[in-house]
């Protein structure tokens, strides 16, 4: 059976996913980038690394509760 959601050898979910996500920041940096240089780099990389850690935290909860993990 062919899996129509890898026909060029790449995952369409995924790709198109990574598409949305990449229009979404751009427009957020668009829209709010005027705010970037009133941060320092300290309160830049923590507010990276608070939103990556909020991210593998909600992508594990759903890994763990589809039974993946």
């Amino acid at each position: 059976m062919v899996d129509i959601g890898n026909p060029f050898g790449v995952d369409l979910a995924t790709t198109v996913f990574g598409a949305g996500l990449s229009l979404l920041l751009s427009a957020a940096v668009m829209e709010y980038g005027y705010r970037v240089p009133e941060y320092n780099s300290t309160e830049l990389l923590g507010l990276a690394g608070i939103g990556l850690a909020a991210a593998g935290f909600l992508l594990g909860i759903v890994m763990v509760l589809r039974g993946l993990r």
